[in-house]
């Protein structure tokens, strides 16, 4: 918890407190110059040089000491910040700052430090959360789907007969389909083996084939090749935003174009079902995982709607440099 930094009111800030440093050193200066019974001739004799020099650095050595009394706060208030440790949350600086500019700073600096943790712990969150719910649904299908077909096998095995071991044998084949349908979509074979263009097809057919949703695909040839993490943003991407239509959009179509726009690399998920209200989308875990993925590479989310009039969702990479 950030501990409260409290400042008298009528301390000077720290412009006035460097002003007045320098304000006392040329006041000095002017009353030597002043009082002294020194003069300068010319052309300046080397007596006369040196006593000028010996005060000018006397000047500016007094001012370095009033200008490290007055900085101190900011070099302690620094050396905090270079020891914060993210991975031991809860640290705050606690700098003992005789300038209220000095004391906000340290106030402005643990807030930020308490919204990133916030923010760390709800990314954790919400990371553990969708790892579990991916592990739930891979756990049912490959109980519900591949476990009874496998089990209505080996009663037909038990049954004995040429007819009951074709029939198994169909049906093992059917679960061996599944499970392969399982681990595309736990890891996209085609991403590796084929490129981005050939998983996006991958992905629309199958989605096509499980849920009936009818996706219109276009993929520009003029995208260039991307990196690793950006064709599987992109991917990852595409297939949540298709799963929303099919959970959300109340409609049997939809459309997903990957091309280039202004330089960047564009793909765009659009249907036109039901929508929701401009600036209040909802914060599914699915939308929000979108968005950690785009900052990952340093790209773009870009979401919009309107009620009855569907939902749009754009992914823009970075600038191809």
């Amino acid at each position: 918890m950030r501990q409260a930094i409290h400042t008298p009111p009528l301390h000077m800030t720290l412009l006035w407190r460097v002003f007045g440093a320098n304000a006392v050193v040329l006041v000095l200066a002017t009353l030597v110059l002043v009082l002294s019974p020194l003069t300068v001739s010319f052309p300046i004799a080397l007596a006369e040089l040196v006593a000028i020099g010996g005060g000018l650095v006397a000047m500016l050595v007094f001012d370095l000491v009033l200008l490290r009394r007055t900085f101190r706060p900011l070099g302690r208030l620094t050396a905090v910040m270079r020891g914060i440790d993210p991975l031991r949350p809860g640290e705050r600086a606690t700098v003992d700052a005789a300038d209220p500019e000095v004391a906000e700073l340290t106030a402005a600096f643990n807030d930020m430090l308490g919204r990133l943790e916030i923010e760390r712990r709800e990314s954790a969150r919400r990371a553990l959360a969708a790892q579990e719910g991916e592990r739930r649904r891979m756990a049912r299908e490959l109980h519900d789907e591949v476990g009874q077909a496998l089990t209505a096998a080996i009663l037909q095995l038990d049954r004995g007969g040429p007819d009951h071991i074709a029939e198994a044998r169909e049906t093992v084949r059917a679960s061996l389909e599944e499970v392969r349908g399982i681990a595309r979509r736990l890891r996209p074979e085609a991403l590796d083996d084929l490129g981005l263009g050939s998983a996006l097809a991958a992905l629309t057919n199958d989605m096509t084939r499980r849920t009936g949703l009818l996706v219109e695909r276009r993929v520009s040839p003029d995208v260039p090749s991307l990196d690793p993490d950006e064709e599987l943003v992109v991917y990852r991407v595409a297939q949540e935003a298709l799963t929303n239509v099919v959970r959300h959009a109340t409609t049997r179509s939809a459309r997903l174009v990957l091309g280039v726009h202004d330089g960047r690399v564009e793909l765009e998920v659009s249907d036109d079902g039901a929508g929701f209200r401009s600036g209040v989308a909802p914060k599914t875990a699915g939308l929000l995982g979108m968005r950690e993925r785009a900052l990952l590479i340093g790209a773009e989310l870009e979401v919009r709607s309107a009620v009855g009039e569907g939902t749009s969702v754009f992914l823009r990479l970075a600038g191809r440099s």
